[in-house]
């Protein structure tokens, strides 16, 4: 079928290529064309059916420029794609930790931190994508880069360990975020990595953090290491949660921890001297 248009639909894909806009929703094109809301629709329905835009979710589409031919073909950039489900929203977790070379698992799954409570999984030509709200004060940390042709905001490198030792269900675990640490010792800007730490409110997450840190005998500044220590608190948490993993371990008395993840597991992915 040939990528026709109607005068109509013609104004809307140049307005739509005039400004560079790479996704449209069915309340922009009302305000774009002033026509109804049902009268959107058939537009969207109509270019959709002659491959000038693609559906990413109920009432949002994707453009698919006229420069991509007449077999066009809309954008398999997983990244582009999630950029535009949500917002506010910043990619994180596993799906941060291998974007920055943290991690060697690609996750089948694309993991997008957000303020909004929303559906929290999407499925979006075949992919997974999983809203994590967190709340706002956990949000911060995101930066634009070019992800395989497409800006997009994604955590520093920092934050996304720190959001995967948060959730580490969505990071592979426990010996996954060893390893991400492990992987950056000589890349992370650790004060500012025990900076962000301190402002997730979090005991458990400090704990943590600077037992593995003396596990995997990762050189940490004084003054950052007594941060950390000063809110360690003076409660006992588990290093893996204890449905997954063992509730017995050895206890560590500097950061109030019970090791209850197996040495061999937890240094399944590095290599400690």
């Amino acid at each position: 079928m040939p990528r026709s248009l109607s005068a109509l639909e013609s104004r809307l894909i140049l307005r739509l290529e005039w400004e560079k806009r790479s996704v449209v929703t069915i309340e922009e094109t009302m305000a774009i064309l002033d026509v109804s809301y049902d009268q959107a629709r058939q537009v969207l329905h109509r270019l959709s059916r002659h491959r000038w835009l693609a559906p990413l979710v109920p009432g949002k589409y994707e453009l698919i420029p006229a420069e991509r031919g007449e077999h066009a073909f809309a954008d398999t950039n997983p990244l582009f794609i999630g950029s535009v489900l949500v917002a506010p929203y910043y990619f994180s977790y596993a799906t941060a930790a291998f974007f920055h070379g943290l991690s060697t698992q690609a996750s089948a799954t694309v993991y997008i931190a957000t303020t909004v409570q929303r559906q929290r999984l999407l499925l979006v030509r075949d992919k997974e994508y999983r809203l994590v709200v967190q709340p706002p004060h956990k949000f911060f940390g995101a930066v634009e880069v070019d992800a395989y042709g497409t800006q997009v905001l994604i955590a520093e490198p920092e934050k996304a360990v720190l959001d995967c030792l948060d959730r580490p269900k969505y990071a592979g675990d426990i010996p996954e975020v060893a390893a991400m640490l492990w992987r950056g010792k000589g890349r992370l800007e650790w004060s500012r990595l025990v900076e962000y730490a301190l402002r997730y409110r979090s005991q458990s997450l400090v704990q943590r953090l600077g037992y593995l840190i003396d596990v995997l005998e990762i050189p940490l500044g004084t003054d950052e290491r007594q941060h950390l220590l000063s809110r360690a608190g003076r409660t006992t948490c588990y290093l893996g949660q204890p449905g997954p993993w063992q509730q017995g371990g050895d206890y560590n008395a500097t950061w109030r921890i019970v090791d209850n993840v197996p040495r061999p597991e937890l240094f399944s992915e590095i290599e400690v001297r």
